[in-house]
């Protein structure tokens, strides 16, 4: 096997374009049978209904994407069919792919906006369409330009009586009590093991409402028993999509709930299902298992086919990652509700966006949209603020620093907004230094500095602020680590670079935490996370092979061959033990360059078709599990089992997809490398015959 490695990063000027390319066709939504078996019953629907009436079907594809709706149009009977496509490769393909399946001569491709498409005789469209399919939603529904795009199209490109596939879609909210969720939105105080309280939380933090941004989220892989519902699901907004005059961007509704259970409504879940044709004979939904209209059909269904597997009971729905779910964190007002006790859903909108509020009764005054007035939502991921509050990671910690911290250790800390590191001056030490570079992060760091009266503390803007006679005096050097920048856990090797650079000034004697860092790979077979990846070939009786080469060619210059996914989100089947691959030493020879090799051996490998890797973080030199840190797995996997992996929800993991069907080997090659220079890792997997 050669040591050859692909790295993501490069310096060819069509990067960009290459990884938009590889990334437009969305996989994983080709892959959505519902949605694609829905969008064509509800064309030949539509148009049969339309030729009964004695009336031609006149079709617009807005987005067509790869062409495959128009492709239905057409099979469906459409008298004509009119596609527009703004990404030039995009539209390219689709134009090879209309005329591989022999419709060419059917389908007009118009490469624009359709907001620039012209209608009347010789133009982009030789009259207004009287169908218009179209699927511009994203898990927020009206997120990627909805509202705007369907009203344009519906003033200047379509009849006044046109029939839209889909024909209406339907908002849902769901009140909840979820710590979880919560968790990953409001710090919480920090403890120490007596239960001392080490760090509160400022007030201007504490009464944040967070970011604006989405955040989407797959609901039906929440743990069982991490949510209380206290309403059911609530119709909130309806869209019908041919009424131009009902498509307005700014909208509040007030729904009268009442609680089913007892608690604290903390946050919404939200989403959204589609009417697909005008009777509503054709429903696609989005919703979590417990609310699909369909689990329970679908669950009956996967046992009568005999299969042998246990699914999680979020896997039985149609599974999509284009689509998704959301959470939405109402004000943060503690307000406990009784069972029965009746409140207000207030739910709003604008052009591109959702919020939600709760009061005992109606409101005059409207909540505006949430933003980020305390900086952390703004420096930190939701990820990382989960990390800030799980209670084991910061035990493990704490336990530690009352080990080996003293009244004398003077503590730099290489980690941006660590309150662990915080939390240390509190300890008792005699002083923290803390890096800490971004001006957003120091100053949500200062703000806990001020709040909690901590005066052992100095900031370092960078790490040529360290004094060489400060760095004389310190002892021990801490990280978590965590640096915003990190997409992938072993991104934090940059700790070991800003420590290799600071060694000439530390004493010899230093304590460096971690001092070592360990990464390991789990070969497995993703329930549906593989789709991502996956070649189409035919779909609904296309040939989209053409597009699969698109995507390929592109995918293979512009990805990595490693790329970063919350886990816990998509279920997986070990298939095998843990594989250690590299440890990477801070106390010794970070500076060196090293190459690992090793054979993955894989129980049933016809079943493979993915490997996640992740990152354990040693404090010191024991691996211990009571001083390890880690980014993968809650329970140790030792063997291969048909029980679902548990994934630590705080951390995204590393994950290779297998591109191509596997070939049935039952050990699979590998290469990591690290590079001390970039401090950065490279994989090679040869899950290919040679």
């Amino acid at each position: 096997m050669e040591d050859t490695f692909q790295d993501s990063a490069s310096e060819d000027g069509g990067y960009d374009l290459r990884q938009e390319i590889a990334r437009s066709a969305f996989a994983d939504m080709c892959h959505d049978w519902e949605r694609n078996q829905k969008y064509d019953r509800a064309l030949q629907l539509t148009i049969a209904r339309l030729h009964a009436a004695g009336q031609q079907a006149h079709v617009l594809d807005i987005g067509t994407g790869s062409g495959l709706l128009s492709m239905m149009a057409i099979r469906a009977g459409a008298d004509s069919v009119v596609a527009c496509e703004a990404f030039r490769p995009m539209a390219d393909c689709a134009e090879r792919i209309i005329a591989a399946n022999g419709m060419q001569d059917r389908i007009r491709l118009v490469k624009k906006r359709s907001t620039k498409v012209t209608v009347g005789p010789g133009q982009d469209m030789e009259r207004r369409a009287n169908v218009l399919v179209t699927e511009l939603f994203d898990t927020e529904l009206i997120g990627e330009g909805a509202l705007g795009t369907y009203r344009h199209a519906l003033q200047h490109l379509l009849t006044e009586d046109v029939l839209t596939i889909p024909h209406q879609a339907t908002v849902y909210a769901q009140v909840v009590e979820c710590p979880l969720a919560l968790s990953w939105q409001q710090l919480k105080t920090l403890s120490n093991a007596d239960g001392d309280i080490l760090l509160r939380v400022p007030p201007e933090v504490a009464t944040c409402r967070g970011s604006s941004a989405v955040f989407d989220i797959q609901l039906s892989q929440l743990p069982a028993g991490s949510f209380n519902v206290l309403t059911d699901p609530v119709p909130v907004f309806k869209f019908a999509w041919s009424k131009h005059q009902e498509l307005i961007n700014d909208r509040c509704e007030q729904s009268v709930c009442h609680a089913r259970t007892a608690g604290f409504p903390q946050a919404v879940f939200m989403w959204w299902d589609l009417t697909m044709d005008r009777e509503g004979d054709v429903l696609l939904s989005c919703a979590p298992y417990w609310a699909h209209p369909e689990h329970e059909a679908l669950k009956k269904k996967h046992s009568d086919n005999g299969s042998k597997r246990r699914l999680p009971e979020g896997n039985y729905i149609p599974w999509r990652d284009h689509w998704m779910q959301a959470v939405y964190f109402l004000p943060p007002l503690k307000i406990p509700l009784q069972r029965g006790q009746q409140f207000v859903l207030q739910s709003y909108h604008d052009e591109f966006s959702l919020w939600f509020g709760v009061g005992e009764q109606s409101v005059k005054e409207p909540l505006t949209a949430p933003h980020c007035t305390c900086g952390w939502h703004i420096a930190q991921s939701r990820s990382r603020i989960g990390q800030l509050n799980d209670s084991l990671r910061n035990k493990r910690y704490l336990n530690y620093f009352e080990r080996v911290f003293s009244s004398d250790s003077v503590v730099l800390v290489l980690s941006e907004g660590s309150l662990l590191g915080l939390a240390a001056a509190r300890m008792g030490v005699k002083q923290v230094l803390l890096y800490e570079p971004n001006a957003i992060s120091r100053r949500c760091m200062e703000a806990f500095v001020e709040h909690n009266s901590v005066a052992n503390v100095r900031f370092l803007p960078s790490a040529d602020a360290l004094e060489p006679e400060q760095a004389a005096t310190i002892t021990h050097v801490f990280a978590e680590p965590h640096f915003p920048s990190a997409i992938l856990p072993w991104d934090n090797l940059h700790y070991g670079d800003l420590l290799k650079n600071l060694r000439p000034l530390l004493p010899a004697s230093v304590t460096v935490i971690p001092a070592s860092g360990t990464l390991y790979a789990l070969p497995v077979e993703f329930v549906d996370l593989y789709k991502i990846n996956a070649p189409l070939g035919s779909c609904e009786g296309f040939d989209l092979t053409l597009m699969d080469q698109l995507i390929d060619q592109h995918s293979t210059f512009a990805d990595s061959p490693v790329e970063a996914q919350p886990l816990w989100e998509y279920p997986s089947f070990p298939l095998a033990g843990t594989t250690r691959l590299i440890e990477i030493n801070f106390v010794k020879d970070f500076e060196q360059s090293k190459l690992e090799r090793g054979e993955l051996c894989v129980s049933e490998p016809e079943r493979l078709n993915g490997i996640a890797i992740w990152i354990d973080w040693h404090l010191d030199g024991s691996h211990s599990p009571k001083t390890t840190i880690s980014s993968g797995p809650l329970v140790p996997v030792e063997e291969s089992s048909d029980e679902p992996t548990r994934w630590n929800t705080n951390w995204r993991q590393g994950v290779h997809l297998l591109r191509k069907t596997p070939n049935r080997k039952g050990t699979i090659p590998w290469s990591v490398k690290f590079n001390p220079v970039l401090s950065n890792v490279y994989f090679r997997f040869d899950e290919e015959e040679q």
